[in-house]
């Protein structure tokens, strides 16, 4: 009968293997995932040199990454900078109406948020799987 050298090793990798992914894994793998979004987004969310009231945040600036408690990463844009409603109809688009609430018109949305998800759908898998690899490969070294 053979004899398995290094057994304490190799009992030490499936040890680590049978641990699974976890919360620090899973969030440095949701964090590669977002910060790949957010640089696929960021790009496209409209961008304007005017400031109004003298405030410089713009809604390109405001957009950031929110980690939770879950282990699960959000991107959206920040609430300290009240940007998130401007956003919204930039994507969406909106109905313009007056003060009497007579309507003179449509503005369509930009729909980059829609845009940059679809794009995402082939790169966030793949930047998520090599982060993923290499976390499994560090458990698997001797």
């Amino acid at each position: 009968m053979g004899e398995v050298k290094n057994a304490d090793n190799f009992e030490r990798i499936l040890d680590s293997l049978a641990e699974g992914f976890g919360h620090a894994e899973r969030v440095i793998v949701n964090k590669a995932g977002a910060e790949a979004f957010e640089k696929i987004m960021k790009p496209k969310v409209p961008y304007s040199t005017k400031t109004h009231s003298g405030k410089s945040v713009h809604l390109r600036d405001s957009l950031v990454t929110e980690q939770h408690p879950n282990g699960s990463i959000s991107v959206g844009f920040t609430a300290k900078s009240h940007k998130g409603y401007i956003g919204r109809f930039q994507n969406d688009g909106w109905d313009v109406r007056d003060r009497n609430g007579v309507q003179h018109g449509h503005v369509p949305g930009k729909h980059f948020w829609e845009e940059s998800a679809k794009e995402a759908q082939v790169v966030l898998p793949k930047t998520m799987a090599i982060i993923a690899k290499q976390i499994i490969d560090g458990k698997v070294k001797p």
